[in-house]
């Protein structure tokens, strides 16, 4: 699923976002500061700050703007709306606690992927990702895992859409090469992708769709030098396990 591109689009709220965006990025900034990052007068930036505050969306602390708690309403419930539900989570810290890898359940919309659920075991580290993360499908195990279960069409509608950015030096950026990677995807079941988002990492993934037919993926990420021999392959094998007993599960157990 893409979003369209409407020809009619209003400027004023694009403006908001693109300042909400920002504070994120910064992890809050002044009015001084919004004012340069965004190119908008002084009053302009005072105005939209004043209105976000008002409703509960930033707050003011001591003239440095923050977001405000009110985003985790709307952030835990986009995550339940796509389809997070118990089962994935319950398969999540079960792949976590048997294998002793940070696991992470990924959804993909419009064509990116969202990091949504995470379990890491005591003697682990989460080495790549964090909850709500945005990433490009193209450049991890989960993301080509979810590609692989789309046709070589909605593949090339992504790469024109997103575009195929180069993380690293390894990262896949033709639209060609990834297609035949992911049949190769499709063909043993899981994704390996070493050092496409960040150099030294290595990530293994499953990808299936839910009961609504949206797209996931379940997978782990963890430094390279601690993959050796056929430690992925392994892991692989034991993600699409759990995948097939994930998508056996019946409904009822989600909701």
């Amino acid at each position: 699923m893409l979003a369209n591109t409407p020809s009619r689009q209003v400027q004023s709220v694009r403006t908001a976002f693109e300042l909400i965006n920002r504070l994120q990025a910064l992890g809050g900034a002044t009015p001084a500061q919004l004012t340069e990052e965004l190119d908008l007068s002084k009053s302009s930036v005072h105005n939209y700050l004043a209105t976000l505050e008002v409703e509960g969306y930033l707050v003011n602390d001591g003239g440095t703007y923050r977001l405000g708690l009110r985003f985790l309403t709307h952030g835990t419930a986009a995550k339940y709306a796509a389809g997070v539900e118990r089962p994935i989570v319950r398969t999540v810290r079960s792949v976590a606690e048997e294998l002793a890898e940070s696991t992470w359940g990924v959804a993909e919309e419009f064509g990116r992927g969202y990091f949504m659920e995470n379990a890491t075991p005591a003697d682990a580290t989460t080495t790549y990702g964090s909850v709500g993360k945005r990433s490009y499908l193209h450049t991890h195990a989960l993301g080509k895992a979810i590609l692989a279960g789309s046709s070589d069409e909605y593949v090339e509608r992504v790469a024109d859409h997103h575009g195929l950015p180069e993380q690293t030096r390894r990262t896949t950026t033709d639209v060609d090469d990834l297609i035949a990677e992911l049949e190769t995807v499709r063909e043993r079941g899981f994704a390996v992708s070493e050092g496409e988002a960040v150099l030294g990492i290595l990530s293994v993934g499953v990808g299936f769709r839910d009961a609504d037919d949206r797209r996931h993926a379940i997978g782990v990420f963890g430094h390279s030098r601690d993959f050796a021999g056929n430690h992925p392959e392994n892991i692989g094998e034991r993600l699409v396990e759990a995948v097939g007993e994930l998508e056996r599960r019946p409904r009822s157990e989600g909701e």
